[in-house]
């Protein structure tokens, strides 16, 4: 039964390949590409749909999608079912519960459909019997092509759609999406491309494996996947079934597959696989679970809600030197436009009001913490300026690039591939430099022109932890008449992860030596505690504090503390922030 399914659905995929009305849609509008041609396929149409009030100033994620021609409308498809595309992602967006996106729906070309759509890598693997027995009763003869089909995504339609539309291009904000054997080439897709999609959503995955005897195919569909699966690290998967009629055959094999990708690292963050009871093969089952692999894939992480006073939130605050990310501006209860306000800049800025918003569900809850120290007369009123870190690029972001750039050059590639192996840093070049130019000639500009705020030195501090804490004393030392104080907890002085032959500390006393503030006009905090990674700072610290002595740093101008029992984490920043807020901003 499950094999007259498929044919039927390849015969009758041959017969609506070629029309050329534009579906019609409920949300949102239809660009066609006509006959998209490709060196690697046959020509096909693309369709991209554009959201309701598309604007090209602003970066969209981008979805592919296989079987484009069933995507949309129900009145042009063989089976006039469709997923309700247009209805779904319209209905996320502005529910805010997805971030904003495109779809490009790739159509499928009828009687190559499986081939184009089933993995090479996979197919090598089959023995000569099984090979000719798919291909007879498959693809008309023809060997998988699957290499071929994303050679044509990869290499000639995403460059397209990123010139001609608004994108944001990294795999981060790519994703590839499917059913039935457009589930199979979408994983095939995100293990052999992993530098390009950063999630894939694969439904009622076609694993084939109630039709070929000995269970061939999956067999080796497992080898393929113990050897190829994408890294845990910047990836997302999602994977499910129903148990319907056709859909049913799936289960042990998904089963297989879920404890494969168990064992590679992924986890409840980054893997998702669901059954859905008495869903069949068909569109109008993957139409209804279809908002789970969005919400899934790219959730908007929602804003940060206050225990007092006010957040203001600049969703993707565009920059020239850095990529574009959330900022988020703490009003103190009874913000009042006619007085002025010192200026906090905080780093991780999604980490610093609202633990029900963070991954770990702690926060530093700044807003609670500096209101009871301004009620209580100890600091100047102030306003704290949220800077989200930029997931991926948050360790080059904040690693102090001169340090790093007066290394040997066999000591940055000791760096270098120390961080490589690192979770959540892909490709590791400092770009500090230009995030402190973000900071200083794009967002404070914006800020003292926005709120009512002192502009000058002696009213704006930088604080932040781990490598924010790196970043914060390097912000005061490149832009000292900037920053007049800078709180670093927890100071990430090894910049890696070990101290083992680990050439950084050494470069980051050198620069302290070298590139101190006038102790007169600035204040520097440091602290650290002695549990978890916190346990690694203390030596770099004490080399750091007889720097600080013997630059004039006194009891007015510097402090360093040590929390005995404290670890790395934002609930023992809380516990003692109030000590550095008092120290740079005691009234």
């Amino acid at each position: 039964m499950k094999a007259l399914t498929v044919l039927i659905f390849v015969i009758l995929s041959c017969f609506v390949v070629n029309g050329q009305n534009l579906p019609k849609v409920a949300s949102g509008s239809i660009h066609r590409i006509n006959n998209f041609q490709s060196e690697f396929v046959e020509a096909r149409n693309v369709d991209v749909w554009l959201p309701e009030g598309y604007d090209p100033a602003k970066k969209h994620n981008v979805v592919y999608m296989h079987d484009g021609q069933m995507l949309f409308d129900s009145t042009q498809t063989w089976n006039k079912k469709e997923w309700g595309v247009d209805e779904t992602f319209s209905r996320l967006m502005k529910e805010g519960k997805i971030e904003r996106c495109m779809v490009v729906a790739i159509w499928n070309t009828g009687g190559n459909r499986i081939a184009e759509y089933f993995p090479n890598k996979v197919f090598s693997q089959l023995d000569n019997t099984t090979q000719t027995s798919f291909t007879e009763k498959y693809t008309g003869g023809k060997p998988a092509d699957g290499d071929n089909y994303l050679k044509f995504i990869v290499n000639e339609l995403k460059p397209y759609i990123d010139q001609n539309y608004s994108t944001s291009p990294d795999k981060d904000h790519t994703f590839i999406m499917g059913s039935s054997m457009g589930a199979t080439i979408s994983i095939y897709a995100i293990n052999e491309y992993p530098d390009v999609f950063g999630g894939a959503a694969c439904l009622s995955t076609a694993w084939l494996s109630s039709i070929e005897p000995n269970y061939e195919i999956p067999t080796a569909t497992f080898e393929y996947l113990k050897q190829h699966m994408a890294s845990p690290f910047g990836h997302k998967i999602y994977m499910d079934y129903g148990t319907g009629e056709s859909d049913k055959t799936y289960e042990m094999t998904q089963a297989f597959v879920d404890l494969i990708a168990k064992g590679k690292g992924y986890g409840e963050s980054n893997y998702m696989s669901r059954v859905y009871a008495k869903d069949e093969h068909n569109e109008i089952a993957w139409s209804k679970r279809l908002n789970v692999p969005l919400e899934f894939l790219m959730p908007k992480i929602q804003p940060q809600k206050p225990c007092s006073g006010r957040i203001d939130l600049y969703e993707n605050f565009s920059s020239k030197f850095i990529s574009d990310r959330n900022v988020e501006v703490w009003l103190p209860e009874g913000y009042n436009p006619k007085k002025k306000y010192a200026v906090l800049y905080m780093h991780d800025g999604q980490m610093l009001f609202d633990a029900n918003t963070t991954w770990n569900h702690q926060s530093w809850d700044v807003d609670d913490v500096s209101t009871k120290l301004m009620q209580e007369g100890k600091v100047k009123d102030f306003i704290v300026v949220g800077v989200w870190n930029g997931g991926k690029t948050r360790h080059a972001d904040y690693f102090p690039q001169k340090p790093f750039e007066s290394l040997m050059q066999d000591q940055k590639d000791y760096v270098t591939k120390q961080l490589q192996n690192t979770p959540n840093t892909e490709v590791f070049k400092p770009n500090s430099d230009n995030y402190l130019k973000f900071l200083v000639k794009e967002l404070k500009p914006f800020i003292d022109k926005k709120y009512s705020v002192y502009k000058d030195r002696n009213h704006t501090f930088v604080a932040g932890s781990s490598m924010g804490g790196l970043i914060s004393m390097y912000a005061i030392c490149e832009y000292p008449a900037v920053f007049g104080g800078a709180a670093c907890l927890s100071t990430h002085w090894p910049g890696i992860f070990t101290m083992e032959n680990n050439p950084i500390p050494d470069a980051f006393v050198s620069y302290l030596k070298a590139n101190l503030p006038d102790p007169k006009t600035h204040k520097i905090y440091f602290d650290h505690g002695d549990q978890t990674l916190d346990a690694m700072y203390s030596p770099t610290q004490k080399k750091v504090d007889e720097v600080m002595k013997a630059r004039g740093y006194n009891d007015k101008s510097w402090e360093t503390l040590i929390f005995p029992g404290k670890d790395h984490s934002e609930k023992s920043w809380n516990e003692r922030l109030n000590i550095p807020l008092q120290f740079l901003l005691k009234k």
